[in-house]
């Protein structure tokens, strides 16, 4: 297995393919609001904190990470599932700290799968707020990370709602 950083002008013309492997290997947990933030996300968007992964066998993608501004924007990741539980999560989570140096993500209290990957690689729960589906959602932190960096992003409604808690 290979891990590719994915540049911004590639992650343009990835776009499509990138979306639908997240909507058929997400298993429903990647919400339309996050495929359309990455839709809409412009090579010029590309900021240092915007980043993006996928982990290849031989030719064929297996699994997919993007970090939106350390994760407080957006986080997505999806394993392939004939590739799951095989460390292809992990390899993928821990590049992306060790590149960005700290990564946030949200994930819904009932996704044990992702819970597990998350602990798995040192990332600790930093608060508790309802997810964008309405479920109770942990908000998490893995590397370097500081509790104002979610403060910091409390521009968008989601991140106000997700931080309010933390003021």
């Amino acid at each position: 297995m290979k891990i590719k950083k994915v540049t911004p002008t590639v992650a343009e013309k990835l776009k499509p393919v990138a979306i639908r492997f997240m909507k058929n290997h997400g298993d429903g947990r990647i919400t339309h609001k996050a495929l359309r933030w990455f839709n809409k996300l412009t090579p010029e968007q590309f900021i240092a904190s915007t980043w993006m992964a996928v982990a290849f066998d031989d030719k064929k993608m297996i699994g997919m990470i993007i970090f939106g501004d350390y994760g407080t924007s957006e986080s997505l990741i999806a394993v392939h599932p004939y590739y799951r539980k095989q460390g292809v999560g992990e390899k993928l989570l821990l590049h992306g700290i060790d590149h960005l140096g700290k990564v946030y993500t949200r994930v819904a209290c009932d996704n044990t799968a992702s819970l597990k990957l998350c602990f798995s690689c040192q990332m600790v729960a930093i608060d508790m707020t309802k997810g964008p589906t309405g479920k109770p959602t942990l908000w998490l932190a893995g590397g370097n990370w500081n509790r104002q960096d979610l403060l910091k992003n409390a521009s968008s409604s989601t991140t106000k709602n997700a931080t309010a808690s933390l003021q």
